[in-house]
This record gives structure tokens, C-alpha cells and sequence, in this order.
């Protein structure tokens, strides 16, 4: 697995923090509120709030989705790691999101130290 897709699930945690905020922005009780939207033809057409927050809300569970179909992923690409501190690393990293220096912390090493581990790992694993 590369870095990149290790960090799949962090921006799908993003993505859905994102949707939860703008969910939020417009579920403000105006459900009888109309609103007009134009189409491609330019020709007007009349959603309800409440419709358009359903279907932010069904882009919500489509993400939370994917992001648990990616946790499922990593973990078991974590799971195969030897190397107990690395895993320990691994998942603060790309399960829970930390920064290198928070993870730094929690394990007692460097922030660079941290990074460079992942990261020579990650070169001298061979890509699937």
C-alpha cells in the first residue's frame, strides 16, 4: 500500500466532516422553503430545503461507506506489520489521524523519527 492510498481515509474523514457542516448550514427547520435551481436548459425547477438535505444526507452515508470500506483496508494492510511500534504508528497515523507530532508524543519519539520510519517502510515494502 503507498502513502497515498494510506491517506484515503484521512481526506474521506474530511470529506464527510465537510458535508456534516453544510448538512447542518441548511437543516435549519425551513422545510416548506422552496428554492429555485436552473437547469442545464435553463428552464426553472423547485426543490424544498428539506429535499436538497436529503440528498447531502445520502452523499453523507455514501462517504461514511467508503471511509469504513478503506478503515477495513488499512487495518488489515496494519495488521500484517511485525513491528509493533510501527503498527502503533501506522494506525495514529492513518486510522486516527494524528500528526506526526502528536504521534510523536503518545509514543515517545521524534516527529521526524516517526515519519521516517513510515516512510522507509513503505519503500522497502514491495507495492500490491
Amino acid at each position: 500500500m503507498t502513502e497515498k492510498e494510506l491517506s484515503r481515509y484521512y481526506w474521506l474523514q474530511k470529506e464527510i466532516k465537510d458535508l456534516e457542516e453544510r448538512i447542518a448550514i441548511f437543516d435549519c427547520g425551513l422545510s416548506a422553503v422552496k428554492y429555485k435551481e436552473l437547469n442545464v436548459d435553463s428552464s426553472p425547477q423547485y426543490h424544498s430545503i428539506q429535499e436538497s438535505i436529503a440528498i447531502l444526507k445520502d452523499k453523507w452515508m455514501e462517504k461514511r461507506v467508503s471511509a469504513l470500506e478503506e478503515y477495513i483496508k488499512i487495518e488489515n494492510f496494519i495488521s500484517s506489520i511485525e513491528d509493533i511500534d510501527l503498527r502503533l504508528i501506522f494506525r495514529y497515523r492513518f486510522l486516527d489521524c494524528l500528526n506526526w507530532d502528536d504521534i510523536g508524543l503518545k509514543i515517545g519519539y521524534d516527529r521526524t523519527s516517526v515519519s521516517k520510519k513510515v516512510r522507509n517502510y513503505l519503500n522497502k515494502k514491495p507495492k500490491k
